[in-house]
């Protein structure tokens, strides 16, 4: 049994020694100071990116939900922008449901 894992051991500790000896010559890479400015630059926009991408999912979450909730409450959604009545309108679509017309003069 114990001959038999011999081989596997040595094959083990071979391949976790093979990168120590690869990395040996090689010391800490030192980027250029622009390239460092233009990855900063890159990963700043790319942040930024996805935010806004976030942001415009929630916003169109948010409004399926309150369409959904004023498809329960019954109200009309063309009088109301950005959740304030206009009272304007909503009288005169009252009006015109009651069968009068309004004359105006130039």
């Amino acid at each position: 049994m114990l001959r038999a894992l011999q081989p596997l051991s040595l094959l083990v500790l071979l391949v976790l020694a093979a990168p120590v000896r690869g990395q040996a010559g090689t010391g800490p890479k030192v980027l250029q100071p622009w390239l460092v400015g233009l990855t900063a630059v890159v990963v700043f926009l790319f942040i930024v990116f996805v935010l806004l991408l976030v942001n415009r999912l929630w916003q169109i979450r948010m409004r399926r939900k309150q369409s959904k909730l004023q498809e329960t409450l019954g109200t009309d959604s063309r009088l109301e922008h950005d959740g304030h009545v206009n009272l304007a309108a909503k009288k005169d679509s009252d009006e015109e449901s009651e069968g009068q017309s309004k004359a105006t003069s130039f």
